[in-house]
């Protein structure tokens, strides 16, 4: 590979190549998984690096270039596996390096220039797309714009979409790229994207939990009639029971009105002290004593009866919520 200039990502990726796997690592270990991938999509395209490139990019932060000859003896990909296992957890390395592609040779340009546009242009492409397409190009999006493109959205294809969305798993190279070959005809190329773990449950509760609740009541209401289960899934995901610290005082105080006591007994086992210290403080003193004495005189309880107290917890604060008595992190 010769060439005189980089981007900022390829003078990264060939600035950790040249200063070893070991060192590499532990600089990789403070990146977020974002800016892993965004340099190991560069570094996964770099060969052998000659000399003069290393030396040209060393010379940026370095006062000195340690001498050597030739390039560095491994190529850019097997640098970068080598490196994230050494970095990260081989799971999470391994799902890293799945979604690994080579910039400007495969696919992801057009859904990368995607992710630059505004939600309002976003919605009007893929509002005429196939809700299976439109669900593939908003799991390209960061949670808060694809919840902007949502909105955006004609409510006669918001729940559609969703439902895609929530069932995509690892979507098949091909699609991707014929996807992208069709969105690169408008737009310019710029990086890849391979067959990718895309959308998901969680993705789609994640946007969802970024919409207003009348957006959000709408389209799982209409999910209900499609898939009660997955709409179920979606509900459960966006609100857990230790977000229950993210609601006030006086909506706590509203919640421990109606919940039944040996719930919220039960539910508090593997409560995270904080959350404890939350619902106590939200007690009167005679009634706090009182619970955390049971809590200490309870003896072992089955993680799926704590649970199922924890989901009866969750149930109050939902229908509290979508009554509008209470908010559930400003929103």
């Amino acid at each position: 590979m010769a060439r005189g200039k980089f981007t900022g990502p390829e003078k990264a990726a060939i600035l950790l190549m040249s200063m070893g796997e070991e060192s590499a690592a532990k600089v990789m270990a403070n990146l977020d998984e974002r800016e892993i991938q965004a340099v190991g999509n560069y570094m996964s395209s770099l060969g052998d690096i000659d000399k003069g490139n290393i030396d040209s990019v060393n010379k940026e932060f370095y006062d000195a270039v340690e001498s050597g000859t030739g390039g560095l003896g491994i190529t850019g990909m097997d640098f970068l596996k080598n490196t994230l296992m050494k970095a990260l957890d081989p799971a999470k390395a391994t799902e890293i390096l799945n979604n690994i592609s080579t910039p400007g040779e495969e696919v992801g340009g057009g859904l990368e220039t995607v992710r630059m546009l505004e939600p309002k242009t976003i919605s009007s492409f893929v509002v005429s797309e196939h809700p299976q397409t439109a669900a593939i190009v908003i799991a390209h999006l960061e949670p808060p714009v694809a919840s902007q493109v949502i909105r955006e959205l004609p409510e006669e294809n918001r729940m559609e979409i969703i439902h895609r969305l929530a069932t995509l798993e690892r979507v098949a190279p091909n699609v991707i790229r014929e996807l992208d070959e069709a969105l690169q005809a408008e737009f310019r190329t710029s990086g890849a994207v391979s067959g990718s773990k895309l959308g998901g449950v969680e993705s789609a509760a994640h946007i969802m939990g970024s919409l207003d609740r009348a957006t959000e009541t709408s389209i799982l209401t209409s999910l209900d009639e499609v898939n009660p289960d997955l709409a179920n899934e979606i509900r459960n995901l966006r609100f857990t029971y230790e977000d229950i610290l993210k609601i006030d005082d006086n909506g706590i105080q509203l919640v421990l009105k109606e919940v039944n006591q040996e719930d919220l007994l039960i539910s508090l086992k593997t409560a995270s002290d904080e959350l404890k210290e939350k619902l106590f403080s939200n007690m009167s003193e005679r009634a706090s004593l009182m619970l955390k004495e049971d809590l200490e005189s309870m003896g072992p309880t089955k993680i799926s009866d704590v649970e199922k107290a924890q989901q009866k917890i969750i149930a109050v604060c939902k229908t509290l919520e979508e009554s509008g008595k209470i908010a559930i992190g400003g929103v």
